[in-house]
């Protein structure tokens, strides 16, 4: 792409900030929290499809998503009023399809009085717009919309297909892009615009919370020692998870992921006994597993049932009461891209001539709709985007580093597709 070109896509951006703020706040005015995402959706829908998208609107199927993903639970019973919306504007021919994936669902916005504006109000204030879910991930979806619009007003025609992905449950499951992908939809390459901080990352870990179940024998407080507390045995439960995470920090070693405990275990919640006079005969933890995008989600967790039930070696308890496991609805699949893939270097072309800088490569701190992508979607992707304060109070995104992706995806949108040739471009 030359530089006439490239300050013409600086330009264009620039002209289109008014819209990109709009379409921002009209997307934050929608509380997309989980069973609330129909009229994001609706709206998305009928703005891609003024802009020439053939759009699917539908809502994730729980049973054949079961048959067809032998992992997935689901975070409800019915995804009824919580539509995923897929827009496809087809090319010319002869170029390379792109996806934009991002999730329309927010995490709720919490104590009311931790804000300084109305959640989901849009507040502009300088060059920081405030709301629930503009960092993560609604500013990925007004970007886009942007972007196309940039298309028709530099006359841009597409030889690859061109396609957004809005889907629901991300923040409780990842059922929308795993229905997305039942339904055959994939590309040559995805941009997953999560507030990377625009750090452009390659590998995705995989999340899976769990439900561990101790049990024990109740007696009267006051000859405790007739009992078996599950209190006392949950606490070799917590001490075989410890040592099971320092294990796999060990061994599990990436270089994408340099912090201290790349792959956490986090036991969340804590619940048990009856009475304080009472051994506890029950003890419920729920937490958080950290899975490498070098293993299978199957693997994983047969590792993390495997360090439970080897307790019963330790302690005979264990044997007459082994450690229950559940794995519970949430999860996110892990998976990894090749960070010399031709999109991640088309990426950072345009990252520099924007930036001035060069773009850095890293792997995800958190789980996304980018292993399953990745994994079962065999669709090359990056997560990048801008934003770094997602499930905060206050969220908020600068209009500046907004356009500043905008410019980038913008660029990567026309150099990965590739455009007809015209006289005025």
């Amino acid at each position: 792409m030359n530089t006439a070109f490239a300050q013409k896509i600086d330009a264009v951006i620039e002209s289109l900030t008014p819209e990109l703020v709009a379409y921002s706040k009209q997307l934050i005015s929608f509380p997309t929290v989980a069973g609330q995402e129909q009229g994001a959706q609706e709206y998305l829908r009928t703005m891609l499809e003024e802009r020439g998208f053939a759009v699917d609107m539908w809502e994730p199927d729980i049973q054949a998503m079961r048959e067809f993903f032998p992992f997935f639970r689901g975070s409800r019973e019915s995804f009824a009023g919580s539509p995923n919306v897929v827009g496809v504007r087809k090319g010319t021919g002869g170029g390379r399809s792109l996806m934009v994936n991002g999730h329309i669902d927010v995490v709720p916005p919490g104590e009311r009085s931790a804000w300084n504006t109305d959640p989901f109000t849009g507040v502009l204030e300088g060059d920081r717009l405030y709301g629930r879910g503009i960092s993560d991930m609604k500013i990925a979806h007004a970007a886009f919309l942007t972007c196309v619009d940039a298309l028709e007003k530099l006359g841009v025609q597409l030889k690859g297909d061109l396609i957004l992905e809005s889907v629901v449950d991300e923040e409780t499951g990842g059922a929308g892009t795993l229905a997305a992908i039942m339904c055959g939809y994939q590309a040559d390459g995805a941009v997953i615009p999560e507030p990377t901080g625009m750090v452009a990352c390659t590998s995705s870990p995989g999340v899976s919370y769990f439900k561990v179940k101790v049990k024990g024998r109740a007696f009267h407080g006051g000859t405790r020692y007739k009992g078996v507390s599950a209190i006392e045995k949950a606490m070799e439960v917590v001490t075989a998870l410890q040592e099971l995470e320092a294990d796999r920090t060990m061994r599990l070693h990436h270089p994408l992921f340099p912090a201290l405990i790349p792959f956490t275990i986090n036991i969340g919640t804590i619940q048990g006994g009856a009475w304080p006079s009472m051994v506890p005969d029950e003890v419920v933890m729920e937490g958080r597993f950290g899975i490498s995008p070098r293993e299978t989600l199957e693997s994983a967790r047969a590792e993390f049932e495997k360090a439970l039930a080897a307790l019963a070696e330790e302690d005979p308890w264990f044997q007459e009461a082994p450690v229950e496991v559940e794995w519970t609805n949430n999860f996110l699949l892990p998976g990894e891209s090749d960070p010399d893939h031709a999109l991640v270097r088309v990426a950072a072309e345009h990252f520099r001539t924007v930036t001035g800088r060069e773009m850095e490569i890293g792997g995800c701190g958190a789980g996304t709709d980018g292993g399953a992508l990745m994994t079962f979607g065999k669709t090359p992707a990056i997560v990048f985007g801008p934003g770094h304060t997602a499930h905060c109070a206050n969220e908020y995104i600068e209009i500046s580093e907004a356009k500043r992706f905008a410019k980038i995806l913008l660029a990567v949108i026309i150099d990965w597709c590739g455009m007809e040739e015209s006289e005025d471009l």
